[in-house]
């Protein structure tokens, strides 16, 4: 059995391949973050998330992350889609870095997170 296809077997999510921005630091000082950092995400799950980021990330290293998603805002438990006028819905999330990877650009590396918590909604 090859690789991908034992990990496609693992996941609990299914994942949504989709690129877009998002912000993110260190989970050092939750009191004082800031998220300095931008990455491309490239895929994302209910579990967690897969990004390219300038720096490589050590196993098991915390991250916050702010996700916005155009189209839809969480109310409570539930996401729900909006009209574009509304805006965006935004989530922050702290993940756990499972495995970070150098890709073919020597200048990104590829990043696997697994989600530990939601800290709420941002708007």
């Amino acid at each position: 059995m090859d690789q991908i296809t034992e990990n496609a077997e693992r996941r609990s999510y299914e994942r949504l391949e989709k690129e877009f921005a998002f912000h993110y630091t260190l989970l050092s000082d939750l009191a004082n973050a800031e998220l300095t950092e931008q990455g491309v995400i490239l895929d994302i799950g209910g579990g967690g998330l897969r990004f390219l980021s300038s720096e490589k990330w050590n196993k098991n290293e915390q991250l916050l992350m702010q996700l916005d998603f155009e189209g839809w805002r969480i109310e409570g438990v539930n996401c729900v889609v909006c009209d574009k006028g509304e805006g965006c819905g935004s989530m922050l999330v702290v993940g756990s870095v499972m495995w970070s990877a150098e890709t073919a650009n020597e200048e990104q590396f590829e990043v696997g997170v697994r989600f530990t918590a939601r800290m709420g909604n941002n708007k």
